[in-house]
């Protein structure tokens, strides 16, 4: 009984010393594409606006993170005004890199000309939007 709770001290130890989440946290992992499943909390499509007689609604996303440390991102969105419909599409891009060898990313707007972070684990990349917004993608 004793050895076997060394054993389990050990592993914990081991464990703890560590500052990777687990595997799918490594740079390598977090590479492919991933699609929009939130934003600020609620599954698309998402109303994110509403101005005189108009709405904006996120419709879906796609978030593609290169090898090379690139990552873009399009949306399309729904602008409805007056009963007429147009769909409108927005797209970003930029560099990335991870924090601390952590599942903490920073994501940088080449574009946009801005900055803004994310965390990466388990087939999910959340990203914190300068907008105070979430947006939740995953494989």
């Amino acid at each position: 009984m004793r050895r076997l709770a060394a054993l389990l001290a050990a592993v914990i130890l081991t464990a703890a010393c560590t500052n990777e989440i687990d595997q799918s946290t490594r740079p390598t992992s977090v590479v492919g594409s991933y699609q929009l499943k939130a934003y600020g909390g609620r599954t698309p499509p998402v109303q994110i606006t509403t101005e005189n007689a108009g709405t904006m609604e996120i419709l879906s996303g796609e978030l593609v993170i290169g090898a090379d440390k690139s990552w873009s991102e399009s949306r399309v969105y729904r602008y409805t005004e007056n009963g007429a419909v147009q769909q409108l599409s927005f797209g970003s891009a930029g560099s990335w890199t991870f924090l601390r060898d952590s599942a903490s990313m920073q994501f940088n707007d080449k574009q946009l000309k801005y900055q803004f972070s994310g965390l990466a684990a388990g087939g999910t990349v959340t990203l914190s939007l300068n907008d105070g917004y979430t947006a939740v993608y995953s494989h």
